[in-house]
């Protein structure tokens, strides 16, 4: 008769083949049976920027709105698409802007919208369209140094009139 030792390493053998079976079947199956991956892709983009060391230079280029009336005023929340790329003043502002929504605030933290960008011109619109058809639109260029394009037509719309003018 068997010890009862040699029934307990039997068991135990047993136990191991029955596990490599289990574990080899189950790598056998995913390998064929819908496994996922995952793939790394890399995009080079190559820019027509001059370039000063290898990198751009880039230049401030800024969107100042005016104060409305009352003066220290100014319109939120509001926008600017510089070549279909658009960034709202506060950031947490959604789209579509209109003026039904528009509130005046006191904070001059909101009144400037910036970019940095390499020389070049630039086409750019103002949001939301002014209510009274004076919708602030235009091209800005920079030429090796800072921009600042004033925003007049809230002031318009908003009743204050400006002595200014933009372009």
């Amino acid at each position: 008769m068997n010890s009862p030792s040699a029934r307990n390493f039997s068991r135990l053998a047993i136990a191991i083949i029955l596990a490599g079976v289990v574990i080899g079947a189950g790598i056998f199956a995913s390998s064929y049976l819908g496994t996922s991956r995952t793939v790394t892709e890399t995009t080079t983009v190559t820019s027509t920027f001059a370039t000063t060391s290898g990198t751009p230079q880039l230049y401030q280029l800024e969107f100042s709105q005016e104060s409305n009336c009352p003066y220290g005023s100014w319109l939120v929340p509001w926008a600017v698409v510089l070549n279909g790329r658009t960034v709202v003043q506060p950031s947490n502002a959604t789209l579509p802007l209109s003026y039904n929504g528009a509130l005046l605030t006191g904070d001059s933290n909101y009144s400037r919208i910036l970019f940095s960008l390499p020389n070049g011109t630039y086409n750019y619109t103002i949001l939301p369209d002014d209510p009274l058809d004076s919708a602030q639109s235009g091209n800005v260029t920079i030429d090796g140094s800072g921009v600042i394009v004033p925003v007049y037509a809230f002031i318009t719309a908003m009743g204050c009139s400006s002595t200014s003018s933009s372009g």
